[in-house]
């Protein structure tokens, strides 16, 4: 089997090979670099729409909700 290697396939390999090196650097970084991190909570409500109302007159509404509500994790 030969391998026959020109400029372009090393360059190639070089930058695939650099890349790989960075992401792994920066992931463990990431992950080992917990003495910084502040902790945070979001309290944003999210307004649901009105799906019915009590009353006393005999009438059929005909609605359609397209509003996509995202749930937080957990939460079906």
């Amino acid at each position: 089997m030969f391998l026959v290697f020109n400029k372009q396939k090393i360059y190639t390999y070089l930058v695939s090979i650099v890349t790989v090196v960075l992401l792994f650097c920066v992931a463990s970084n990431v992950r080992t670099n917990t003495n910084n991190t502040v902790p945070t909570a979001s309290n944003i409500q999210t307004k649901l729409p009105i799906y019915n109302v009590q009353t006393d007159e005999k009438k059929v509404a005909l609605t359609m909700n397209c509003a996509c509500l995202q749930l937080p994790m957990g939460q079906n």
